[in-house]
């Protein structure tokens, strides 16, 4: 069994990936709320992944932490262990001190005269970039006037240079791959006209062939091991470009989207898609320690189902979604 342990608010991540691309390992991994205190109840045999760390409080992290180290204890696998996975912010700082990333990010409160241009965004969400680029200390002063307080009051706004990786055609391209214990998964090469993209607005000849060519060959992959191993992260989904040949890496996410939706997929991505999809399932199952009493498990899936309802009754009457 694989336990995947995840804020309750973004749980759909996993969700969305058992239910449409593999429900076949909808057996093998169980995942389980943060909310739900599992280090007061849960302590059968499993490997454990740690998602979401960068959304929980300086208790929850401490709670995670101690019972990580509980686990390990016991003998059982667990990946991204609290205590020594970086945030967003310490993982750019790291990359930065080792000349892999040229371009910084930093707090608001203590930016040390940027390289413009540069950007906003809040540094442990997943919505990228806060408005366009900024050009001038002038404009960053205007725009951080103009915030919407609660934005401007996160603890987590950073400043964030920019760092261009358009190829000799003007186009960026986005890589990603996922690391699943030992493996290394290729996933994706969305190309576009725009510096922040969440989807590939172009798929023509040449995005197709870009895409084809990284998800076979891969070249990047031995450097990218490396960036994991020395960060310290064994679970997660690392966004990249390319800039002179040389890897800038834009965030390794602990939790997340697994594979795109399979509505509205471009027919003529959709088999790369496929093979990344068994590549990465190929990757679960590695990983699945199929140890324990399936009576057990039936019992803990029973108990999260109670507590899902539970929590998302709070959460509609009492709570706000976490960002």
């Amino acid at each position: 069994m694989i336990v995947y342990l995840v804020t309750a608010d973004h749980a759909y991540t996993l969700n969305r990936y058992l239910q449409e691309w593999a429900p076949e390992l909808v057996e093998r991994i169980q995942p389980i709320f943060y909310e739900e205190s599992p280090w007061e109840w849960l302590d059968l045999e499993a490997t454990y992944i740690f998602s979401d760390i960068e959304r929980l409080n300086a208790d929850e992290l401490q709670q995670a932490s101690t019972y990580a180290d509980f686990l390990v204890s016991k003998g059982y696998r667990v990946l991204n262990h609290p205590n020594r996975t970086p945030m967003r912010l310490a993982l750019q700082n790291f990359l930065h001190d080792t000349g892999i990333n040229p371009f910084r990010m930093f707090p608001v409160k203590d930016h040390p005269n940027p390289n413009f241009p540069v950007f906003l965004r809040l540094a442990n969400s997943h919505q990228g970039s806060i408005g366009e680029l900024i050009h001038s200390q002038t404009e960053l002063d205007s725009r951080l006037a103009n915030l919407d307080s609660r934005i401007a009051g996160a603890a987590d706004l950073v400043i964030v240079e920019y760092c261009d990786t358009r190829d000799s055609s003007g186009r960026f391209v986005k890589y990603s791959a996922m690391r699943v214990g030992k493996r290394l998964v290729p996933r994706h090469a969305l190309s576009s006209k725009q510096w922040m993209l969440k989807v590939p607005d172009i798929v023509d000849e040449h995005a197709v062939r870009v895409e084809r060519d990284f998800l076979h060959d891969f070249p990047q992959r031995d450097a990218l091991e490396n960036i994991f191993s020395v960060a310290n992260i064994d679970f997660g989904r690392i966004d990249f470009g390319l800039q002179d040949g040389e890897i800038r890496v834009w965030e390794i996410n602990t939790n997340p989207t697994f594979m795109p939706m399979k509505k509205g997929l471009h027919p003529a991505r959709a088999d790369m898609i496929e093979q990344t999809n068994d590549w990465l399932m190929n990757a679960f199952r590695s990983i699945d320690n199929e140890n324990g009493d399936s009576a057990s498990w039936q019992s803990v899936s029973k108990h999260h189902v109670r507590k899902r309802k539970i929590w998302w009754l709070q959460r509609k009457l009492f709570r706000q979604k976490r960002a």
